[in-house]
């Protein structure tokens, strides 16, 4: 495992937000990231998360990523969070896991921005020419 991410809680506006770094090459690993950020936002009472991906590269296959993306699924690990994921838009692993995330009715989203963040998860809006 050669890659990091820290939590801040911003109790203002009711949000957890993540910054990842690094790289993953394990797809347990993104597993466990994930399930770390579910225990973090419902130890702080927060529903919505900002995870900042913009320094992680994921470095799993697209079938491994689909494979985790189905468990968290069936497995309803989100519950009733959402997260909006600012990624680097030319990586295409970003676009499977926004996929399917609309696919399988998971409230995850890709955004560029921390602002356009802030707009998803607060008045559930979309950014300009989106």
């Amino acid at each position: 495992m050669t890659f990091s991410f820290e939590f801040i809680v911003d109790p203002a506006n009711k949000l957890l937000i993540c910054e990842a770094f690094g790289e993953v090459r394990e797809v347990v690993d993104l597993e466990h990231m994930l399930k770390t950020i579910v225990k973090m936002a419902g130890k702080n009472q927060v529903k919505n998360i900002v995870l900042d991906s913009t320094e992680l590269k994921i470095l799993c296959s697209s079938v491994e990523i689909v494979d985790l993306m189905i468990t968290i699924q069936e497995n309803g690990w989100l519950g009733d969070l959402k997260i909006a994921r600012i990624v680097k838009p030319e990586l295409n692993i970003h676009n499977v896991i926004e996929g399917m995330a609309e696919k399988l009715s998971l409230s995850i989203k890709n955004v560029e921005t921390r602002s356009e963040a802030m707009l998803w998860l607060l008045f559930d809006k979309e950014p300009e020419g989106r």
